[in-house]
């Protein structure tokens, strides 16, 4: 397997997923109540938080798109709002590490034995959004991603009576966006639009959509399964989907071996005969 630049960096951004609600089987027809925007902006906040202050975890990535199925695994060390760092192996062979801290990425391709460094803003453009270090944790997490204490959020009705739905902007701009007929022009170049559903009785989130009007990219993730840790909720199992102009892309993350407030080093080290990858 030969791991290129768009390869290496788009596994890493693969880990970064969230996975941050409990297991959203048995949802079945449970009814929503009537519940403020008030209450459900306060809960939506208090998913923020985070109250440990490290993260280890091992994670089976299974990857699909138009041309590839890909299987790989991964892992990951963090420090709370510093930094995390990891392996990515395939086939029982380690092919890459990595560093994100609040300033870069930075990774090794042992096979091409050579690295790269590259700062938020490049990973900003793969994607299409002006992201910071908040946002990957946030998703690695399971936190609620992209939340801004200015931000009006509304709430918009399920007509299945199943969820409670948060949303950054109205029910019309994402009809809007879903029909292809929004005016790009009269948004903000870097707007990213949000809906948040939270499962009935527990407040958990059950599923996030993300959508960037600005380069017609949809992205719906699920979170299936869960456990608790020391008092805490981690990830076990969550699938996402997609959407762009050139591709449709599929993952699953299957997290494992997670430990909370076990203190890893956070290390990342370019051995003296790598050369750097983009020359």
């Amino acid at each position: 397997m030969k791991l290129n630049k768009f390869i290496t960096i788009l596994s890493l951004l693969l880990l970064l997923i969230p996975s941050s609600c409990a297991n959203n089987k048995g949802i079945g027809n449970e009814a929503t109540k009537k519940v403020s925007d008030k209450e459900l902006r306060e809960k939506l906040f208090e998913l923020e938080e985070v109250k440990y202050d490290f993260f280890y975890s091992k994670i089976s990535v299974d990857y699909k798109n138009s041309n590839k199925e890909q299987s790989f695994k991964m892992s990951v060390k963090m420090k709370v709002d510093s930094a995390f760092s990891g392996t990515i192996s395939y086939a029982n062979f380690i092919v890459a590490t990595y560093l994100m801290d609040r300033d870069s990425l930075k990774t090794t391709d042992k096979q091409k034995k050579c690295y790269y460094t590259e700062d938020l803003s490049y990973i900003s453009a793969l994607i299409g959004a002006d992201l910071e270090y908040d946002f990957f944790q946030d998703l690695l997490l399971g936190n609620p991603i992209n939340l801004d204490e200015e931000v009006k959020y509304k709430q918009i009705k399920d007509k299945d009576k199943q969820y409670y739905i948060l949303s950054s902007h109205s029910k019309h701009k994402f009809q809007q966006i879903e029909n292809d007929k929004i005016n790009v022009d009269n948004e903000k170049n870097d707007a990213i639009f949000m809906q948040y559903y939270f499962k009935p009785q527990t407040f958990e989130l059950a599923k996030m959509q993300v959508e960037i009007p600005s380069d017609s990219v949809s992205i719906n993730i699920n979170y299936v399964e869960t456990k608790m840790i020391n008092g805490h909720k981690v990830p076990e199992l969550t699938t996402m989907t997609i959407v762009h102009p050139n591709d449709s892309i599929t993952v699953q993350l299957d997290y494992s071996k997670t430990k909370i407030n076990q203190p890893k080093t956070i290390m990342f080290s370019v051995p003296d005969n790598y050369e750097d990858c983009n020359k």
